[in-house]
């Protein structure tokens, strides 16, 4: 039998109220596609739900001046739909379009897949490529800005705090210069309605010149956390773009992979998907110049 609490606030001020409650038995809901799945599997019965959907302002994307300003409770459907997303970050608006299927994409947020920690979590690479940050706020009403890149500690580990909640994505405005693409492989397809078996997304400053300025370049679903492919960021700055580059650089991220996956015989072959990637993202990026 059930003994969840349900909590519905329906304003900022309630909100900090339910957070200032918080318990470890308390979870904040917003799409619940990655909730809903981790308490049936662990057989969680009791405790509190904050069901953050009934929260005004949390439902926008804006640009506000130095930052792309996604709500809490922006589904990946109104991410891949938004013509401010793709003009600003395409690669998002990339990674939203592979989320699962249109119904999954109708629910679930940015924030469930950063709080659930998942190591195949589609959204944290692709934001800490990004140089995302998150607005979290806590149960005594103090809000504070956290980077992505080190949100995670581990697999379904986070620094979040049992009283803190995020409300808001913010994605630095990009240079007139900066291109980016996300790509993915599935478990046993290549993109859409599957797992990621491997991720990547790439963010390059491109300038006329043609020499790639502070390229960023995040691999997902090879390690327990995402993580900077440091190896091909070097490789890649300074670097004028053409197809010689691109088979340098499947080769450096076939390296990388290899290290994040110690030897292990299973994931053998992300190897060639990281290649694969490798080759498809640098082959859009590079025809946009």
């Amino acid at each position: 039998m059930s003994n969840l609490v349900f909590k519905t606030p329906a304003s900022r001020a309630e909100l900090i109220s339910c957070l200032a409650a918080a318990d470890p038995a308390t979870y904040v809901l917003g799409g619940g596609t990655d909730l809903i799945i981790r308490m049936r599997d662990r057989g969680i019965s009791d405790g509190t739900l904050i069901d953050i959907t009934g929260v005004p302002g949390l439902d926008g994307i804006r640009l506000d001046g130095e930052f792309l300003r996604i709500g809490a409770n922006v589904t990946y459907s109104n991410i891949c739909e938004s013509a401010l997303v793709r003009g600003t970050a395409p690669c998002l608006a990339e990674m939203a379009q592979q989320i699962g299927s249109t119904q999954i994409r109708n629910m679930a947020r940015l924030p469930g897949n950063l709080a659930n920690a998942s190591p195949a979590g589609d959204s944290i690479a692709t934001l800490m490529a990004l140089d995302a940050r998150l607005c979290i706020l806590n149960g005594r009403g103090e809000a504070s800005i956290r980077k992505v890149d080190g949100l995670v500690t581990g697999i379904g580990k986070t620094t979040l705090q049992r009283d803190e909640v995020i409300t808001e994505v913010l994605i630095p405005r990009p240079g007139p210069h900066q291109r980016s693409r996300y790509g993915k492989i599935g478990m046993g397809a290549r993109s859409q309605v599957v797992i990621a078996n491997i991720s990547m997304t790439m963010v390059l400053d491109l300038p006329p010149e043609g020499r790639i300025r502070g390229a960023r370049i995040v691999v997902g679903s090879a390690a327990p956390m995402a993580y900077h492919a440091a190896g091909a960021e070097a490789l890649l700055e300074g670097r004028i773009p053409d197809p010689q580059l691109a088979g340098e650089l499947a080769e450096v991220m076939r390296a990388q992979v290899e290290a994040s996956i110690k030897g292990i015989a299973m994931f053998q072959h992300k190897l060639n998907d990281v290649q694969g990637l490798a080759r498809d993202l640098c082959a859009g990026l590079f025809q946009e110049m």
